[in-house]
């Protein structure tokens, strides 16, 4: 533990040193608060953590978010996310600050959408306004109706823009609950691992591989190689894509293989961490078999009738 408080200190050292005024933190009280994007932002949010005593060897440190427009159904899940880049034995707070400052809807949008009349009471409380100062001054009657459609224009544009980050937010966060995440295993120093989740639209699949790139880890791999394939019954028909995402033709044989199983309504990505040494076509062979493993833990792998080749 003592080797621990070491490495604490140093590191909140260090943290004061690169975030200045934006930190505040204790080594005597194992304590540290940073603003995030800055303290002067407006909005902006505070991450405040504690320091456990086997902190960075075993636990990962006890994170609380605090901010008025930080949704508190968000809150729980914000932190989720900050404890799956915790790595046993490595320093993880600068990690932690620097993915809080990638989540803007999380810290700037992620409010609850105000009621339907506020918009336009505040609309039309503000025309009357700014009717009432322009003809104090005896401007055009035009150039009022300009300035006031350019607002509300504006004030519009806004809110959608809010709206939409809400419900793409809470599309990644109800989509991360859906994630089965396979046994990385590692070959000729690269390593491999599967990801699942079962999509019906082009919609779930953004918001899971917007899940999946939360996580600082699976965001740096050297390759990310989708596929899916949804099954419309009404139709008996397929809509399928898939990403090299680098790797060429890795995508195509996913969905080959999504194909050849008869998965339906399914996704899948496979990680690759390349390790510097060249693996030629197995790797084709271990990214399938990371995919397939996990269809067949999760129960998309259709079974043969009897009697079937």
């Amino acid at each position: 533990m003592e080797a621990d408080r070491v490495q604490q200190a140093e590191e909140l050292c260090a943290l004061e040193a690169i975030f200045g005024d934006d930190c505040v933190c204790s080594v005597e009280e194992h304590y540290l608060e940073v603003a995030v994007p800055s303290r002067d932002a407006v909005p902006h949010v505070t991450l405040r953590v504690h320091l456990p005593a086997n902190y960075p060897s075993q636990a990962p440190p006890v994170a609380e978010l605090l901010g008025a427009r930080l949704a508190s159904d968000l809150q729980p899940w914000a932190v989720q996310q900050l404890e799956a880049l915790f790595t046993p034995g490595e320093v993880v707070l600068y990690n932690w600050v620097e993915w809080l400052k990638e989540q803007e809807i999380l810290w700037a949008s992620s409010h609850s959408p105000p009621a339907a009349a506020e918009p336009s009471s505040t609309a039309a409380d503000a025309k009357g306004d700014a009717a009432t100062a322009l003809a104090q001054l005896d401007l055009h009657e035009e150039d009022h109706a300009s300035d006031a459609a350019a607002t509300t224009g504006q004030e519009a544009h806004t809110e959608q823009q809010r709206r939409q980050n809400d419900l793409l937010l809470a599309a990644v966060v109800e989509a991360e609950q859906t994630i089965v995440h396979g046994e990385p295993f590692t070959e000729k120093k690269s390593t491999f691992q599967g990801h699942l989740a079962p999509v019906t639209s082009a919609q779930d699949v953004e918001a899971v591989m917007a899940a999946l790139l939360q996580h600082n880890k699976i965001r740096h791999a050297t390759h990310n190689i989708m596929a899916y394939r949804i099954h419309h019954p009404d139709k008996d028909t397929f809509v399928q894509d898939y990403d090299d995402d680098g790797e060429d033709a890795a995508g195509g044989r996913l969905l080959h293989l999504l194909q050849m199983v008869d998965a339906r309504n399914v996704m899948v990505v496979v990680s690759r961490w390349y390790g510097g040494v060249l693996l030629g076509p197995a790797r084709f062979t271990h990214i399938n078999n990371a995919a397939r493993q996990l269809l067949q833990q999760c129960g998309y792998v259709q079974t043969k009738k009897k009697g079937g080749k």
